[in-house]
């Protein structure tokens, strides 16, 4: 056997390995060392953009009879092929041999002991408080709005800050910096040509206010907005958004609820009550819509969608019955965390604080996370591993079939390390002292979740792309929102030995330097999340206490800023005991 057909082989028992875990990990769904009739393909399906109808072209054309399920979501699928002899038919002759047109991938496939996953319905139910009109303006009006949009013109209208997407504002512009509106300063009248829309909102019931701000979103393929509540003190209810040029997938949220709705060309959704108050609503950055077809789930490329957001200014405080949301009741003493303070807010509730925990931390984390430890274990030997923000180097420890290295910012947990005899030097993950494209794996876990800024934070995922080499993976963990996800507790939350009656209001932190101030909230250990940005305690062994920043991440967000850099694919996103976790791959 030549050396180009073993470092095949070993390229597919790799694949096949990492899926094996993977199907474990979220179907309960098991591999057979034996042929069956079911078969996974390893590294396609519907969050790789794999459209059901081209994949079944594909497999007619080799077996006639067989059962396709792609579930929402994730890179793989599955396949019954009804018989034993089909599926050993496919698999000897797709296995690492044939690409699937149009995708130019080879096909990596693993014999399953049976698909215990059934596809659910994607319905589009719809937030309460909320409604959906199909076809509200004509193809005609359509085309004329689309058209009345110049991106081009230079009257700084246009949002260039925005890297997801363009933004043009009429009558106020939205300040993205704090989410508010200054009213002292607006901006280009609301054209005349759109007030046929106005007749058309008071015909369908929503003309109690003439709305004077209008915010034109213009999304390509691959762009979207982060999950948000629009500012409770700065707009009324209700908002309309009027959906133009491509269909799009809008992701809703409230707590453990969540809802995925079709926005159809021309639509107009209308946010009222509890979905404009407690609904976060949000499109996902991705180039294809997982929908629902008449054989299954399938694929939508997106296009080009042009969204015309249409608000009225609030006059007097808001009212509203969702306190967790609201700006203004107490929760709005919060204050917003920027560039300007992020840094010296780090220093005192990061780095000052690992510095002295170090000891303590090193006796407490010990033992390492499986589901890392079981994507060390499907490293090739011979591979280069980084481990941004190592820590006490629990993950430097062992599988000696690889080279490991590790940077920590704390002297403290770097002293530790090295006299464990690790290869570990002093760094900031913002600014890693390595060449760029050097390395095959990077590891960073739970360590972006402390940077104060989604600019920082973004930062330190640019500098692990940078050091990766072409085809080189990174595996990044942060600290979710959602410690209680599919009615499953994470076991942060199951250590609770407090009852909701006990639990009490956070308190706050009033941080202050010589020219800024501002307020954090300090979270309750071992409950449910209530902010995004706060200070969360370590005990000391005799008791005292010290705070540590975090911010937690909500379901998208990780994805979302890993979408910022087109030199990388998703290859896994998956939740792990109160985290959010994703698999990349340099491209």
């Amino acid at each position: 056997m030549d050396t180009k057909t073993t470092k095949f082989i070993k390229k597919c028992q790799r694949k096949q390995k990492r899926a094996q875990h993977r199907l474990v990990r979220d179907l309960n769904i098991e591999y057979s060392k034996e042929p069956t009739q079911y078969l996974a393909i390893c590294n396609a399906g519907l969050v790789t953009g794999l459209q059901r109808e081209v994949l079944e072209q594909f497999i007619e054309k080799i077996i006639p009879n067989f059962h396709v399920i792609m579930p929402p979501g994730k890179s793989y699928c599955f396949i019954d092929f009804l018989s034993v002899d089909c599926s050993k038919e496919f698999y000897d002759k797709v296995h690492g041999n044939l690409k699937i047109p149009k995708y130019n991938i080879h096909f990596y496939l693993l014999y399953i002991k049976g698909v215990n996953y059934l596809e659910d319905k994607i319905e589009n139910i719809l937030p309460p408080g909320s409604k959906l009109w199909i076809d509200f303006i004509t193809p005609e009006q359509e085309s004329m709005l689309i058209e009345s949009i110049d991106w081009e013109e230079q009257d700084g209208n246009t949002d260039s800050e925005l890297k997801h997407r363009t933004v043009k504002h009429f009558g106020y512009k939205f300040q993205y910096d704090n989410n508010l509106v200054d009213i002292n300063y607006p901006t280009i009248p609301i054209p005349k040509k759109y007030e046929f829309l106005q007749k058309l909102f008071e015909q369908h019931g929503y003309g109690y206010f003439v709305y004077d701000q209008i915010t034109v979103n213009k999304y390509l393929p691959g762009q979207g907005i982060p999950s948000h509540i629009d500012t409770h003190s700065v707009f009324e209810d209700p908002i309309l958004s009027l959906s133009l040029g491509s269909p799009y997938i809008m992701d809703f949220k409230y707590g453990d609820k969540k809802i995925e709705l079709d926005l159809p060309v021309r639509s107009l959704l209308v946010l009222s009550g509890e979905a404009r108050y407690a609904w976060s609503h949000g499109i996902c950055p991705r180039h294809n819509d997982t929908i629902k077809t008449s054989n299954g789930f399938s694929t939508r490329p997106r296009g080009t969608r042009i969204s015309f957001t249409f608000r009225k200014i609030r006059k007097d405080n808001c009212t509203c019955i969702f306190n967790h949301s609201c700006d203004n009741k107490s929760i709005s003493k919060i204050t917003k965390i920027n560039n300007s303070i992020a840094a010296k807010l780090e220093k005192s509730y990061v780095h000052k604080v690992y510095e002295e925990i170090s000891d303590h931390f090193n006796e407490t984390r010990y033992k390492q996370w499986p589901n890392v430890t079981k994507f060390i274990e499907n490293i090739e030997t011979g591979s280069f591993l980084l481990d941004v923000g190592c820590g006490n180097g629990k993950y430097l420890f062992g599988h000696s079939n690889i080279f490991k290295i590790g940077c920590d910012y704390s002297r403290g947990l770097a002293q530790i390390c090295q006299n464990r005899g690790f290869q570990i030097v002093l760094a900031d993950s913002l600014k890693l002292p390595y060449k760029s494209n050097l390395l095959d794996v990077v590891l960073c876990i739970a360590v972006i979740h402390h940077f104060t800024t989604s600019e920082r934070r973004k930062q330190a995922i640019s500098e692990i792309v940078r050091v990766l080499r072409l085809g080189g993976h990174a595996l990044i963990y942060v600290w979710a929102k959602e410690q209680n996800k599919n009615y499953v507790k994470s076991k942060y939350l199951k250590c609770s030995t407090k009852s909701k009656k006990d639990r009490k209001i956070s308190e706050e932190v009033h941080f202050d330097t010589t020219k800024i101030k501002m307020i954090l909230p300090i979270h309750e250990n071992r409950t449910e999340f209530t902010h995004s940005d706060m200070l969360v305690p370590w005990k000391h062994k005799n008791g005292e206490k010290v705070l540590r920043f975090y911010h937690v991440f909500e379901e998208g967000e990780l994805e979302h800023l890993c979408s910022f850099f087109p030199s990388i694919r998703i290859n896994d996103v998956y939740y792990d005991q109160g985290n959010w976790c994703v698999v990349l791959e340099k491209l």
